[in-house]
């Protein structure tokens, strides 16, 4: 399958790719669309059986999969996910892309299940054979332990970098499993990356739709209990 990079308005003095994928928790895509927030489109990505989608955000018209920069910064924004059949070639086109225009590093959003998590660590780490021989930093992170498995086009594209000996790092913040988004772990890795990298970001308002959202889901969970109660007190003759 074709995959093509399109680039409207070329860009210079970029360090860092990221990207990120709707897996547990959406804490991949939320992290990277949040980041992407007054960054400028530059180009997007195209593929034969892209989801037929397209929207309209701050009065603008958003693509499928658009590419986006913010001085040092450089991504991909996947709004709508990616077909199936084409996780493999998409990915093995965006890790040869970042590796041949000689990015410094790549790093991937994601989330790790919740229920695994130990004590008061807030997120693991997985990092290529390349950003450990360079000495890239890691924060004091702990990496992934062993017999857990990253899965999904974050775990195909990790791979292709391996492949391609370039250095990569994974972000997993540990996320509610029990709720269909957790903006909180999303602000989790932004806060961990920008310490990281001396990128400042400011996660205040991921923060604040973690705390709205958990507000409707209390909501929801108030209105089921007094709707069992209700069952309970009815009589049936």
């Amino acid at each position: 399958m074709r995959v093509e990079f399109r680039i409207y308005k070329p860009v210079e003095d970029y360090e860092i790719f990221v990207t990120g994928f709707a897996g547990i928790g959406i804490v991949g895509h939320i992290a990277t669309k949040y980041i992407s927030r007054g960054c400028e489109v530059v180009g997007v990505v195209r593929y034969r059986g892209e989801p037929p989608i397209v929207s309209i955000e701050g009065g603008r018209l958003v693509l499928q999969n658009e590419i986006f920069s913010c001085g040092r910064l450089v991504g991909v924004v996947n709004n709508y996910g990616i077909h199936e059949a084409a996780l493999y070639d998409y990915t093995r086109a965006l890790a040869n892309w970042v590796a041949a225009n000689e990015f410094k590093v790549a790093v991937l959003f994601g989330g790790l299940d919740g229920r695994l998590k130990r004590g008061d660590e807030l997120l693991r780490i997985v990092y290529t054979s390349a950003y450990e021989r360079r000495g890239l930093p890691t924060g004091g992170a702990k990496v992934l332990e062993a017999g857990l498995q990253v899965v999904g086009p974050l775990a195909l594209l990790t791979s292709f970098f391996e492949e391609l000996d370039f250095p990569a790092l994974v972000i997993l913040p540990y996320a509610d499993v029990t709720r269909p988004a957790d903006p909180y772990a999303a602000s989790v890795a932004l806060d961990f990356f920008s310490k990281l990298y001396d990128y400042p970001v400011n996660t205040s308002g991921l923060r604040q739709m973690a705390e709205e959202l958990e507000r409707e889901l209390e909501e929801a969970r108030r209105r089921l209990e007094e709707q069992a109660k209700r069952e309970e007190s009815k009589l049936y003759i």
